[in-house]
């Protein structure tokens, strides 16, 4: 199996198969999304965090997981930070974002450089704005890196995610796939790329969707969330990647947001989220350095500990 860097090395040079469609780019589906975000079909994301936050100008920014390098582009150029660093385990995905930058004149404000999300150590009160954008779900040492982040904002700062937080790797089995299935089955063959719906996990990358379902339990250890804007994903995100999108209707993918709509009124936690926080600070901020570097450490103990805990009070996460 490839390590995760190697897995997205791979991706940005040679991809061994044509990229799927993203979900978030359907004009429908990104509708969809921008009015979950922001009210408004025509309301980005960051439309959206720049309305929230009126006038507010970040000196210093990190992004997290970077690929190749949009999100910090789209900072700059909207004047939302004045100067962004941006890491990322892929060395290919950091030349091209290099090479991006440069391109639209950012070399001298925006700093590129590879880095593993496990392991990082971070300056301490250094930003005034971190960033993750799809990227915080491929980390395994969740304790660690967020406990790096906090010590790394500044006591004034904001920390903005972009995130998949549904259903961990593990999660996926014959059983829980069942119910995606039979609504595979559903549309015509016309449209399905394969015979039965696929595992959503991109199996030759071990960090996918890692520990995905546990990032909010592990976020409002060390932070408190300001803003929590679920857009979904919990039928979109999965059907899509299987599905010939060229061939579906208007009305096949407005069945599927609707469908979605009901599943996520009726009680199922989002799968997709823009989430806006700040470092807890105080007696509040040393107890959670306590927790995250405990945590952290004795992983192999807390962490089916906390999965004990959740099943005893009868509060195991349902998605559907």
């Amino acid at each position: 199996m490839l390590k995760p860097g190697e897995y997205w090395d791979r991706e940005v040079t040679a991809p061994l198969t044509p990229p799927s469609h993203s979900w978030t780019a359907h004009p429908q589906v990104r509708h969809y999304i921008n009015r979950a975000v922001g009210g408004d079909k025509g309301t980005w994301p960051l439309d959206w965090f720049q309305q929230r936050y009126p006038g507010q100008v970040f000196d210093h920014a990190l992004s997290i997981g970077c690929g190749s390098g949009a999100l910090e582009r789209d900072l700059v150029r909207r004047g939302i930070v004045k100067a962004v660093k941006a890491f990322d385990a892929s060395p290919a995905s950091i030349q091209l974002a290099r090479e991006l930058a440069a391109g639209e004149g950012f070399s001298s404000v925006i700093n590129y450089w590879v880095a593993d999300f496990n392991t990082i150590q971070l300056a301490r009160a250094r930003y005034d704005l971190i960033c993750f954008h799809q990227s915080l779900h491929h980390v395994t040492a969740l304790e660690h890196l967020l406990r790096q982040v906090k010590r790394a904002l500044r006591p004034s700062g904001v920390l903005y995610l972009d995130e998949f937080i549904g259903p961990s790797r593990a999660f996926w089995n014959d059983k829980t796939l069942g119910w995606y299935r039979a609504l595979y089955h559903l549309f015509p063959g016309t449209v399905r790329c394969f015979d039965e719906f696929e595992m959503p996990i991109q199996k030759e990358d071990p960090s996918e969707a890692i520990r995905s379902s546990e990032i909010l339990s592990r976020l409002v250890i060390g932070f408190s969330i300001e803003e929590f804007r679920g857009y979904g994903g919990n039928i979109l995100a999965m059907l899509f990647p299987d599905l010939v999108v060229e061939r579906l209707t208007d009305e096949q993918v407005g069945a599927m947001i609707n469908a979605e709509e009901r599943l996520i009124a009726s009680g199922s936690p989002h799968f997709h989220a823009l989430i806006v926080a700040r470092p807890k600070l105080g007696a509040a901020s040393l107890f959670a350095d306590l927790r995250y570097r405990l945590e952290h450490r004795f992983s192999n103990l807390t962490t089916p500990l906390r999965a004990f805990i959740r099943r005893v009070r009868g509060k195991q996460r349902t998605y559907w």
